[in-house]
């Protein structure tokens, strides 16, 4: 296979038909504030559906929700905003790196909202405001997740998800069944990647050919685990932590055909839509 090569001309125009959203401009729909909801809507078709997956919902509950979960029950650990902002950077080992771009993005969204109620906060009251919009964000956008959308299910993803609920010392939980990912009794994925095998081989191959500068650790990992995958059979059982590397490539080999994907990361997904010969648009962060 060649030398892939950008397609500058797929992101100059609003695109047209049904959009299949990735987990970052799905993020930007339900969670983010308005100006992050604009930019993502803007990149979408505006006279066709709009689809997830249940794996998309799956990668967010196990990603981004958990990350702003474990923000909101820290919060109750520190008196000040400024307080847990400077944790949050101390290179703490509780405060993950992979974490650190949602909080930043709930602080965003959380100085979004004083600019708009166009009111004045005193910081002895910064840390309890926050917690209460997380609370609101975390319930409301997870009960949009499902009962906003009709996610497809073709990767044979869990679809019984618990909803995060609220402890007696109003921390919040929720509990996933990650840990049984790549059990064959409660995930189909070997299925799914043996009905696609020749496309799956083809994801390899292409991101293999890519030129070492575009091949970072991301991709990289993303090439192991679905080697990983195309090894094993149906009916056995894989390590679940390869799935969630070959995040990207499945979101891209189960958009339906004619549907365009949506998603922030141009970076990873461009090469995998020019591989599986699919159609892209990427949506903008807010300015």
């Amino acid at each position: 296979m060649g030398e892939l090569t950008p397609w500058p001309q797929m992101f100059s125009v609003i695109p047209v038909g049904d959009a299949f959203l990735d987990s970052s401009v799905l993020i930007g729909l339900v969670f983010r504030h308005a100006g992050e909801r604009a930019a993502c809507r803007a990149a979408l078709p505006s006279d066709g559906k709009v689809l997830c997956s249940r794996y998309v919902i799956f990668e967010i509950a196990r990603g981004f929700l958990r990350s702003l979960i474990a923000l909101h029950n820290y919060t109750f650990e520190f008196n000040s905003f400024a307080n847990l902002h400077q944790a949050a950077h101390s290179g703490q080992q509780r405060f993950k790196p992979y974490a650190m771009h949602t909080w930043l993005g709930a602080f965003d969204d959380y100085f979004a909202a004083l600019e708009a109620e166009d009111g004045v906060c005193v910081e002895a009251l910064k840390i309890e405001e926050l917690r209460a919009k997380m609370r609101g964000w975390i319930r409301r956008g997870w009960r949009r997740l499902q009962h906003d959308f009709r996610p497809l299910n073709e990767i044979g993803c869990r679809e019984d998800l618990r909803s995060p609920i609220s402890r007696g010392d109003q921390r919040i939980d929720q509990r996933l069944p990650d840990e049984q990912c790549g059990q064959p009794t409660a995930c189909r994925l070997q299925a799914f990647i043996q009905a696609w095998k020749p496309q799956v081989e083809g994801v390899v191959s292409g991101l293999e050919a890519l030129p070492t500068p575009r091949k970072d650790k991301e991709t990289v990992a993303r090439i192991d685990g679905l080697r990983h995958l195309l090894c094993n059979q149906p009916g056995t059982h894989f390590d679940g932590k390869k799935c969630h590397r070959c995040g990207d490539a499945l979101i891209c080999l189960e958009a339906p055909p004619g549907c365009v994907i949506a998603t922030k990361n141009r970076m990873h997904f461009e090469p995998l839509a020019q591989i599986l010969g699919k159609s892209l648009t990427v949506a903008e962060t807010a300015r």
